[in-house]
């Protein structure tokens, strides 16, 4: 088994949202220690400094994503996607397809999203696949009036670096250094790179980390910003590791509609919910940026880098859909 671990956070821990029955535990969360030195270029020094006013971001080369071939119907009104079978939604930037799954056919849309750090957080992805696996098997749980599609792979060129692999993968298939596969092909943090309080030089842990050269600058964030937008989802989740909780999204203040959710996943999963990540400063986060659109997100970060806590996102699930269903009645 590939063990991840992270650094201990050098800030105060987030402030838990209050009150949350039977939910909140008093153990501060800490990440586990990372003790392998991330390979960057420029290799980085350990303590980020901001860059002086005014510095111009360095120049990335930009290539062209590959384009992914279509056939034609001019005469053929264009049909449905079929329940279950993946529609592509954009490409990576190594030319690798992002895959969107649907399940359901109610007017409420709800996005689950696994692998945004890619093979480095590969728990994710295993878990978005598990959770397509499950909706397959038992669609009834799925209310009428709600609609799931899930994205396991949103950072294909992160997963494919560490796997060789592009899709469903084993445990078998990790590369015993998973730190690579948090990045995309072009070595930009996926989760830097959206418009919310958004720097070219962004922060994971210690680590500067590129949030590309502009906000939406990659191919990835772009197809999903589209996605997201064309879909006004009523939620969008993303399953991150491994910081065990429920994080509401907000740019820069909590969203309340996010905070909501959040309270609601984290009262059945049993995950500590709280109102934002602050065990170290995150800019350019996709969630952030979707309470800007008015579309509220939620966080969960997984126990370990390992563990999938099926059981506890699957009651997070459930009591999400419990409550959309709600609107049934």
């Amino acid at each position: 088994m590939i063990t991840c671990q992270a650094a201990p956070p050098t800030v105060l821990p987030p402030t838990i949202i209050a009150p949350v029955t039977a939910v909140i535990s008093s153990t501060v969360v800490t990440p586990t220690t990372d003790t392998r030195a991330p390979t960057l270029a420029p290799t980085p020094a350990p303590t980020l400094a901001p860059p002086p006013a005014g510095t111009a971001a360095p120049a990335i080369t930009e290539k062209p994503a590959a384009v992914l071939p279509t056939k034609p119907s001019p005469t053929l009104p264009p049909t449905p996607t079929p329940d279950n079978l993946p529609q592509i939604i954009g490409a990576s930037y190594e030319g690798r397809p992002i895959y969107s799954y649907r399940f359901g056919s109610g007017p409420i849309p709800i996005v689950f999203v696994g692998g945004i750090h890619g093979g480095y957080e590969w728990n994710t992805i295993l878990l978005a696949y598990q959770a397509m696996d499950y909706f397959t098997a038992q669609p009834s749980r799925i209310p009428a009036n709600v609609t799931i599609f899930i994205i396991p792979v949103a950072n294909p060129d992160g997963l494919f670096a560490v796997t060789q692999k592009e899709g469903d993968f084993a445990v078998t298939d990790l590369a015993e250094d998973t730190f690579p596969g948090r990045f995309n092909g072009r070595n930009v943090d996926l989760n830097r790179n959206w418009d919310c309080q958004w720097s070219a030089t962004a922060v994971w842990r210690n680590q500067p980390v590129s949030g590309g050269s502009q906000p939406f600058s990659e191919p990835e964030s772009r197809a999903l910003r589209h996605f997201f937008l064309e879909k006004r989802p009523a939620l969008v989740l993303f399953w991150h590791s491994a910081a065990n909780g429920v994080f509401a999204a907000g740019c820069p203040e909590t969203d309340g509609l996010s905070r909501q959710l959040a309270t609601i996943f984290g009262s059945a999963s049993g995950y500590p919910v709280y109102e934002r990540f602050a065990y170290y400063p995150v800019t350019g986060d996709a969630g952030d940026w979707l309470s800007t659109q008015g579309i509220p997100s939620i966080s969960i970060e997984l126990k370990t880098h390992e563990a999938l806590d099926w059981e506890e996102n699957l009651a997070g699930m459930l009591a999400l859909l419990a409550h959309y269903n709600k609107q049934l009645q």
